[in-house]
């Protein structure tokens, strides 16, 4: 059994114990306890961890947050550029202008794709600490959430500025889009979190996720309508980003949803694999820590 102490991270520091066992058998419910109270145990640490890092990335840079958007906005001026010249000719549903499809597609496709790299990249850039310094691990997966939350705000402002030039006015679905915005980011956090410990040991795992990503982004409605002939027709019905893309896109288009209950169902089949989740990232630490270590 191994012992770890570590400081609570607060206004006012007071010593505390978290002990981590190795022991072959999992009390699954215990330790969804002793998870919940280190987050909220170590929720101040995390919150100061993504300030160092927000403030790091972006103290030396002379365009600042620009950076957050510039990913959306080059491959949305990229896929306007193709389409514009004729040298590809996309479709898009009716009633929506094709910037507008493009630019809400890709923001909510670059949200899922940072997400999902978030577990990884927070433990990995935390890489050199963890080994050295007793806290809470959980706060790197907050932290990392904390960072992605900051982002989709900035991100949301081409969104708005798109939908004002074009005058397009959402509808009552709109009151939806906070649920669907949700559903994205825990069903990609939870994708990232349960790869996380595989990937923490074997590094060829993050690398076939960042170039598994941009792949799945073709087979995904984004820059262009899901086909409705030929296999495409049938590789986008398998992909669930199919009806969660289409659903969060029309809440702000003011179109109806179409894949609500099934978007409920995977909700809720991801906030279960959640815990599976945090529950294997704990058990896996002291093996994860030993290999970096060593």
């Amino acid at each position: 059994m191994e012992s770890i102490n570590y400081y609570k991270f607060e206004k006012k520091s007071t010593l505390k114990t978290v002990v981590y066992t190795s022991d072959k058998k999992t009390h699954f419910f215990k330790e969804l306890t002793s998870i919940y109270k280190d987050i909220r145990s170590s929720n101040f640490l995390a919150v100061q961890m993504t300030k160092r890092d927000i403030q790091a990335q972006h103290r030396q840079s002379l365009l600042g947050f620009f950076w957050i958007l510039a990913p959306v906005l080059i491959n949305s001026l990229v896929w306007l550029f193709l389409n514009g010249s004729g040298v590809v000719n996309v479709n898009t549903p009716i009633g929506i202008p094709y910037p507008v499809f493009v630019i809400l597609g890709t923001t909510l496709w670059n949200i899922f794709s940072e997400t999902i790299q978030s577990p990884i990249n927070s433990v990995m850039t935390g890489k050199s600490i963890i080994s050295k310094i007793n806290f809470p691990k959980e706060s790197l997966l907050m932290k990392g959430l904390y960072t992605t939350l900051f982002n989709l705000i900035i991100k949301m402002i081409p969104v708005i500025i798109i939908l004002i030039i074009y005058q397009i006015s959402p509808s009552w679905n709109l009151i939806l889009f906070p649920f669907y915005i949700f559903s994205l980011i825990i069903f990609a956090f939870t994708l990232g979190l349960l790869i996380t410990p595989l990937g923490l040991i074997y590094t060829d795992i993050s690398k076939v996720l960042t170039t598994g990503i941009p792949f799945l982004m073709y087979v995904t409605p984004i820059v262009y309508a899901a086909p409705t002939v030929g296999i495409f027709k049938f590789l986008f019905k398998l992909n669930p980003l199919t009806y969660m893309i289409n659903d969060t896109r029309n809440t702000l288009t003011g179109i109806g949803t179409q894949s609500l209950i099934f978007t409920i169902g995977l909700t809720v089949l991801s906030l279960l694999f959640l815990l599976i989740g945090l529950v294997i990232f704990r058990k896996s630490m002291p093996i994860i820590i030993e290999k970096i270590a060593g």
